[in-house]
C-alpha cells in the first residue's frame, strides 16, 4: 500500500501530502489479512465497492477524521512496525517489538518517512505507540512511561513543537485511542475539561488550529 488516500488501480498515485497529517498505526496486518487485501488489490477502497467489507478499524478512523474535518487526502497512513504477523492473528502487541534491534530499525525507517512527509501533525493510534515514538524527540520524553490512556492524558496527549531532527520542521503530536478498540476505550479519555469522544475531537481541533492545516469544507 502507498499509505495515500484515493489510490485507484491503473491510476497515478496521489501526491504525498507534504506538510499534512501522518496517521501512525501499530502494525499492518497478519499474513492472512495481507493476502486478503492483496487479492482485492486494496486494504480499503477510496470509492465504495459492492461486496467489499471495510475493516472496522478503517470505519472508526474515517468517522473520526471526518468529524474532525481532517481531509483524508491530507493524510499519510503508515505504521510503527514494518512487516507482517505470522498466521492470522492481528491483535495485541506486535511480536517484533520485543526485539530491541528491530525496534530501532523501525524507528529509523519512521524517521525516513518523517523526512519525506514533513508533517505538521502526527497522530499516534493506541497505547503501544507513545513509548515507541518518545525516544525520537526530547519533547516527547514524558510519553516513555505512558502505557495507558489515563497515564497519557495525565502526561499530556497533545505535544506542540516536537522536533524529531533538524530535517523535519516542528510538529504537533497527538495520542489517540486505537480505532479498533474505540467503542470500549475512548470513554476513558480526558483533555481540556472534556471527556470521551469529545476530548479527542478537541485534541484534534487544537492540533489543526496550531498547525495551520485547512479543515475540510463542510
Amino acid at each position: 500500500g502507498a499509505g495515500l488516500w484515493g489510490v485507484e488501480e491503473d491510476q497515478a498515485l496521489p501526491p504525498m501530502p507534504v506538510g499534512g497529517v501522518m496517521v501512525l498505526g501499530h502494525d499492518f496486518h497478519s499474513e492472512t489479512g495481507f493476502s486478503a487485501s492483496l487479492a482485492q488489490r486494496t486494504e480499503v477502497p477510496a470509492i465504495p465497492r459492492n461486496g467489499y467489507r471495510v475493516p472496522a478499524t478503517w470505519i472508526a478512523l474515517q468517522q473520526l477524521l471526518h468529524e474532525a474535518a481532517i481531509p483524508l487526502a491530507e493524510c499519510f497512513f503508515t505504521n510503527a512496525y514494518m512487516g507482517l504477523r505470522e498466521g492470522s492473528e492481528s491483535m495485541g502487541r506486535f511480536p517484533g517489538s520485543r526485539d530491541v534491534a528491530f525496534k530501532n530499525r523501525c524507528r529509523s525507517f519512521l524517521l525516513h518517512q518523517l523526512h519525506a512527509q514533513r508533517p505538521a501533525i502526527v497522530l499516534t493510534l493506541g497505547t503501544w505507540l507513545p513509548a515507541f515514538i518518545a525516544p525520537l524527540a526530547p519533547q516527547l520524553r514524558g510519553w516513555q512511561a505512558a502505557t495507558t490512556l489515563a497515564s497519557l492524558d495525565r502526561t499530556g496527549p497533545l505535544v506542540e513543537g516536537v522536533v524529531f531532527d533538524d530535517a523535519v520542521p516542528p510538529c504537533t503530536v497527538v495520542g489517540l485511542t486505537h480505532p479498533s478498540l474505540r467503542r470500549s476505550n475512548v470513554r476513558h479519555r480526558r483533555y481540556g475539561g472534556f471527556s470521551g469522544h469529545d476530548a479527542e475531537l478537541v485534541m484534534l481541533s487544537d492540533a489543526m488550529d496550531r498547525s495551520g492545516i485547512a479543515r475540510r469544507n463542510a
